[in-house]
């Protein structure tokens, strides 16, 4: 069966080209990914990665409306080379790893209406807070799911909400995924000396904005023992007010900043740390909707501890321990316990990995979606 991908995530060889590579490879999958040349990537204009050894076919798509500002983001992009591009490879399947609000997603369907009848449509969303979108986003949402004949969702609450929207055919969640050969458990000594780490190390690695909690680390510091460290990785507009946060409480010796490190240098610090932490809070527009470092860290052997935030329960699962959002004290409290019980660590970072080969891999999701294609293709 011919499948057409339609994705931005797959601009990248590290958060999308590794699905796409193991789909590639699944018997009886003839697999054309689409990716836009350009793209707007956390204020940073990215171009497009053709996959490292030609793992798969990748066409590089001129995109247009790829940023139509802060309000409205990438959700008007849209391909004037997609009816080309379907009328040559003549999908059976087109997977619309793209919000249904897009306008992508409405160019894909109103063109397989008119081009290709016969193809189905496989509609993939994380979006978790219901709420009614502004013109024309709601409109479009309601045309993409009427069109769609497979809705995956990243988390349980985005097949809620698709079914919320009137939603009724087939549904189910398929997370996101981890390189678990490039994150594996490494010699900690080793991690934890070359990043110059001594004590109990809790750890951040992600954006330093409000929304993720970050705050509630530096606040739950005077409730911990001295020898409680934090250790954030990543840049953001919150770094001045995190080191303030720890200068006036005297504390700003247990706080260590460390600059973006590139994917493949990751896994030492999730095996340099003690814990990973993610205290995302809930906004009226966003909440967690995966938290992937979770992952990251679960496949090295890491316990974590999360917010109630959106989908992070689900992620955690046995692997960690999940507090109230924006409870610096009840995170404090699952600091102290796993500090007082390297045991238990040892445990959750088994489980972690354990949790992580059975439902996390790319080659597991690559599975998922594989199976969501065979039983489109097997009502034709």
């Amino acid at each position: 069966m011919r499948v057409l991908l339609i994705s931005h995530t797959c601009q990248s060889r590290t958060e999308g080209q590794p699905k796409a590579a193991l789909l590639a490879q699944r018997p009886g999958i003839e697999l054309k990914v689409l990716v836009p040349d350009r793209w707007m990537h956390y204020g940073n204009w990215r171009r497009a990665e053709m996959p490292a050894n030609g793992e798969f076919d990748c066409t590089i798509g001129r995109v247009l409306m790829p940023w139509a500002g802060r309000k409205i983001g990438f959700y008007m992009h849209w391909y004037p080379g997609l009816p080309k591009l379907l009328r040559e490879f003549k999908p059976d399947i087109i997977d619309l790893w793209e919000e249904p609000w897009a306008q992508v997603s409405v160019q894909a369907c109103r063109l397989r209406n008119r081009l290709l009848p016969g193809t189905k449509i496989v509609s993939e969303t994380e979006q978790n807070i219901n709420k009614r979108l502004p013109p024309p986003f709601e409109q479009y949402r309601k045309f993409t799911l009427q069109q769609a004949d497979y809705v995956v969702g990243r988390n349980q609450s985005a097949v809620e909400i698709v079914r919320s929207k009137g939603y009724s055919g087939p549904a189910e969640v398929v997370p996101n995924a981890v390189d678990a050969e490039l994150f594996h458990p490494m010699d900690r000594a080793v991690c934890r000396a070359s990043l110059r780490l001594s004590g109990f190390v809790a750890g951040y690695v992600g954006r330093l904005v409000e929304e993720k909690g970050l705050m509630e680390m530096v606040d739950a510091l005077p409730l911990c023992p001295s020898h409680v460290h934090l250790l954030f990785v990543g840049s953001g507009p919150y770094q001045a007010e995190l080191e303030q946060r720890a200068r006036s409480m005297g504390r700003e010796s247990q706080v260590t900043f460390l600059p973006n490190r590139p994917l493949e240098e990751l896994p030492v610090v999730m095996n340099a740390i003690d814990v990973l932490v993610l205290p995302s809070r809930t906004t009226a527009g966003w909440k967690e909707q995966f938290g992937r470092v979770l992952i990251e860290a679960n496949a090295c052997q890491t316990p974590v501890i999360g917010s109630s935030s959106g989908a992070i329960p689900e992620v955690v699962g046995m692997a960690g321990i999940v507090v109230p959002e924006r409870n610096p004290k009840a995170l404090a409290d699952a600091l102290r316990d796993l500090e007082l019980d390297p045991e238990r660590c040892a445990r959750m970072g088994l489980i972690g990995r354990q949790q992580v080969e059975h439902l996390y891999t790319w080659g597991r999701v690559a599975e998922r979606m594989s199976h969501v294609y065979e039983h489109l293709h097997n009502k034709h």
